[in-house]
């Protein structure tokens, strides 16, 4: 249940006229009183015969014009809606009046037995939220006793209220989340079918930053987003201020918004301490394929959120979400959609009260840097999601074990829509993969050692429809000389299979060997002897000291013993 109570500086008329219209777009259906200060105050919805709205409004004025004109307070009412969460059940009038009781009570608007209390009306006009209107004079004439943060009272009472009422209890924040969008931004992106333009500024920000390593770099990113920057300097040339607008269209004015105002982590102190860290990125290090390279970074990401200190781990959290914007501008024309909106959904878990120092997810943030530099194919794309689907598997937990709620239901949205980008754009790397699948009597001790290695998890990998491209990609990595069992049992792979809806397709796309199905191919169409070899061994026969991977030569003369 959500509550945000609005200023109100007027007197009550048009707020009560709104309270019981049609609405900005017909949405009021049915409105009528459900409750009162007095219990019987006149109902213009119910008998419009008999009470008028102006009615009404005067009643509720009738405190404040009781007070002479320089003792009225400058805000006159309190309107207070109230919603229900999307997926509650619908609340009788009786309920929801019983929830306006105690919600003034708690901020001592209208206490319990108090008949000098605060006039108020609670108007219904939908199934899942109430109105408020409350005065902010008593009476008896006199300020009600308001608790200094009364918003944070009201939200307190009405999280238990969701738990009497069996309700679905929003999580808690810790302060860290970005602005909602105001009521007007909020009708005038409704009015014009799309997004409200702060939420929109936000994530164009978070990608040029992503893409940027100094505030040049940035300026031209965001132009080529259709969003201007207003850089304010200082007599000696540093930057004061910056605020962000779109370019205006069809004569409007830009609305500008500066960067705290679009999330706490875009600050301009925080934009510029990132750029500073980033001022290397232009010079260092460029991986040949940044994709892969990425991927291999996530791979390792649980293991160094388990060992590093809370500032570490959250600047390489944070750092995980540069990644994720990258990517999301950068991966070919046909990637799914669910991978922007992983990004914009994980933006909340970047934040927590431990903030990002830009200084331990470096590698992180020039991976993300090097990604928007690069193109990437489908296969590389998929790498990358299925390390990313490990490391947001992670991430979760590490929120979790925290009690950062809203982190963790941000970590666990973008990880649904991580896992169905993951399956649309492997989908042909996989098949590919299948498709050079070996005998299905080597498949059966593959079989046969998941089992062993992995009993809790055996079934759910066997009864994959990916199994046989993982069994292909154990089979070639027996056949190359590398450990196959360490492709499922490292902690990387024992996070996609516990924690993922498709543990074998998880587990094929980034255990493949950098060779590749042409070279399975190439070693299937090797004489038979050869395969008296590609049984899998059991790991206690290997010896300490055998290397990661043999050389072709040494396999070929190895297939030739008798």
């Amino acid at each position: 249940m959500i509550v945000k109570p609005i200023e109100v500086r007027d007197f009550a008329y048009k707020t009560v006229r709104y309270l019981f219209g049609p609405g900005r777009h017909n949405e009021h259906t049915d409105p009528h009183l459900i409750a009162s200060w007095n219990g019987y105050a006149p109902d213009p919805g119910r008998h419009p015969e008999r009470h008028t709205v102006g009615q009404l409004a005067a009643r509720l004025d009738v405190p404040i014009k009781a007070l002479r004109e320089h003792l009225r307070p400058e805000v006159k009412y309190l309107h207070i809606p109230l919603r229900a969460a999307p997926g509650d059940r619908h609340l009788t009038d009786d309920e929801w009046a019983g929830v306006a009781r105690r919600v003034l009570r708690a901020a001592r608007l209208a206490p319990e037995g108090d008949d000098q209390a605060c006039r108020w009306i609670a108007v219904r006009h939908a199934d899942d939220h109430i109105h408020l209107l409350v005065t902010l004079v008593r009476q008896d004439g006199r300020a009600p006793d308001l608790p200094r943060r009364y918003i944070q009272v009201m939200r307190r009472e009405v999280d238990r209220i969701e738990t009497d009422l069996g309700l679905r209890r929003l999580k808690p924040g810790d302060g860290t989340a970005a602005k909602r969008p105001g009521h007007r931004e909020h009708f005038k992106a409704h009015r014009q079918g799309h997004t409200a333009e702060s939420v929109r500024l936000r994530t164009a920000v978070r990608q040029a930053l992503a893409a940027s390593a100094t505030v040049d770099e940035l300026v031209t990113h965001l132009a080529d987003r259709g969003v201007l920057a207003d850089i304010a300097r200082k007599p000696s040339g540093d930057i004061r201020g910056i605020t962000f607008a779109h370019q205006p269209t069809d004569g409007n004015k830009a609305v500008w918004f500066s960067g705290s105002k679009l999330a706490p982590d875009l600050s301009l102190p925080k934009i510029l301490n990132r750029l500073r860290a980033a001022q290397h990125f232009t010079t260092g290090y460029h991986p040949g394929d940044p994709w892969r390279h990425a991927a291999r970074a996530l791979h390792t990401l649980p293991t160094v959120l388990g060992q590093a200190d809370e500032q570490a781990a959250a600047d390489h959290i944070h750092a995980f979400g540069a990644l994720l914007d990258a990517a999301a501008q950068a991966a070919p024309a046909t990637t799914p959609v669910e991978l922007r909106q992983a990004a914009a959904a994980y933006e909340r878990a970047t934040r927590a009260r431990q903030e990002a120092d830009y200084q331990a997810g470096r590698a992180l943030r020039e991976l993300a840097y090097q990604l928007t530099r690069a193109p990437a194919s489908d296969e590389t794309l998929a790498w990358l999601l299925c390390a990313a689907i490990i490391a947001m598997i992670a991430i979760t937990r590490w929120h979790r074990a925290r009690h950062h709620q809203q982190q963790e239901e941000a970590a666990r949205q973008a990880l649904a829509h991580l896992q169905v980008a993951y399956r649309r754009t492997a989908a042909a790397p996989i098949a590919a993969i299948a498709a050079q699948a070996p005998d299905p009597r080597i498949a059966s001790r593959w079989e046969t050692r998941i089992r062993t290695l992995l009993p809790e998890a055996a079934d759910r990998v066997i009864t994959d429809p990916a199994w046989p491209a993982l069994a292909a990609t154990l089979h070639l990595a027996h056949l190359t000389g590398s450990k196959p069992e360490s492709l499922i049992t490292s902690e990387g792979a024992r996070e996609a299979l516990a924690g993922t809806e498709h543990p074998a397709a998880r587990t094929a796309a980034p255990a493949r060997p950098k060779r590749g199905s042409a070279h399975l191919s190439a070693v299937q169409r090797r004489p038979a002897a050869s395969h008296q070899h590609a049984n899998p061994p059991p790991p206690s026969r290997a010896p300490d000291h055998q290397p990661q991977a043999l050389t072709e030569k040494t396999h070929q003369k190895r297939a030739r013993q008798p």
